[in-house]
C-alpha cells in the first residue's frame, strides 16, 4: 500500500471552505479554543524570527493576526493565504493569494517566514516546507506556532478529546449552526504529523530546529534557522 503523504490531501477543500465560513469569529474563537495560549505562542514565534527592518513572509496570514505583530516589532510583512476572503479581512497592502506548495517568490526573498496556526492546513506538507525553506535567505529563520499532536498515547487522547468536543460547542455558542465548522480543527488534528515527525521533516530543510511544546504537546512553537 502506498504511504499517505503528510498534509490534508483530500480533506483540503473541506477545511479551507470551513475556514472561510467562520471568518467573522475566527480570531476570537481560535483564541478561546487555545485557552489564550495563542497570544504567547505567536509572540514567541515573532520574537525569534523578526527583527526591525526585516522582510517577513506571513504564511497562511488569514486576517493578518501575525502580520500585526510583525509590524509592531518593526518587520515588513507580506501576507500569503489561499483564501481571498481571508486576505480581504486584513488592512495590509502587501497581500498575495497563493497555495503553500507553490509560493510565487524567488529563492531567498525573505529574511524570515512566520506561520500562525496555518501550516497544518497544507495540502502537501512536505512540499510546503520545501517552499518555505526556498524563499528564506541563507541564515534566515522560520517560526511556526500551531496545533501539535503529542507523541505520547495519553497526550494524543487528551488533546484529541478536547478538540473533538470544545470547538464544536464553542462555535455553536458563538455564532450558531455555522460554528460547527470549527469541528474541522479535529479533522486537521487527526491528519497532522506527530510533533517528533514534524521536527524530523523540518530538520531536512533547516540547519537547526527547536521545539517548545505546551498543553500536553497540543500546542507547539517550532523555531528553525536555515
Amino acid at each position: 500500500m502506498k504511504e499517505r503523504r503528510a498534509g490534508l490531501q483530500g480533506k483540503w477543500g473541506y477545511v479551507i471552505n470551513s475556514l472561510q465560513e467562520i471568518i467573522p469569529s475566527y480570531e476570537l474563537a481560535s483564541s478561546r479554543i487555545a485557552l489564550g495560549a495563542d497570544k504567547r505562542m505567536r509572540s514567541e514565534a515573532i520574537g525569534f524570527a523578526v527583527v526591525s527592518g526585516s522582510r517577513v513572509l506571513d504564511l497562511g496570514a488569514g486576517p493578518g493576526t501575525m502580520s500585526r505583530l510583525v509590524k509592531a516589532r518593526g518587520g515588513q510583512p507580506v501576507l500569503v493565504d489561499v483564501s481571498r476572503m481571508m486576505l480581504s479581512a486584513s488592512d495590509f497592502q502587501n497581500k498575495v493569494q497563493a497555495v503553500f506548495e507553490n509560493l510565487p517568490f524567488r529563492e531567498g526573498s525573505f529574511d524570515s517566514v512566520v506561520s500562525g496556526f496555518a501550516l497544518r492546513d497544507a495540502h502537501d506538507l512536505a512540499r510546503a516546507v520545501l517552499q518555505v525553506a526556498s524563499v528564506v535567505k541563507a541564515g534566515g529563520k522560520f517560526a511556526l506556532a500551531d496545533l501539535g499532536k503529542p507523541d505520547s498515547p495519553l497526550g494524543f487522547l487528551l488533546v484529541g478529546y478536547y478538540l473533538r468536543v470544545v470547538p464544536n460547542v464553542l462555535g455553536l455558542a458563538m455564532i450558531g449552526r455555522s460554528g460547527l465548522r470549527y469541528g474541522s480543527i479535529f479533522d486537521t488534528y487527526m491528519l497532522v504529523l506527530k510533533n517528533s515527525q514534524l521536527a524530523s521533516l523540518l530538520s531536512k530543510s533547516f540547519r537547526t530546529v527547536n521545539l517548545h511544546a505546551t498543553q500536553f504537546g497540543g500546542s507547539v512553537v517550532f523555531k528553525c534557522a536555515k
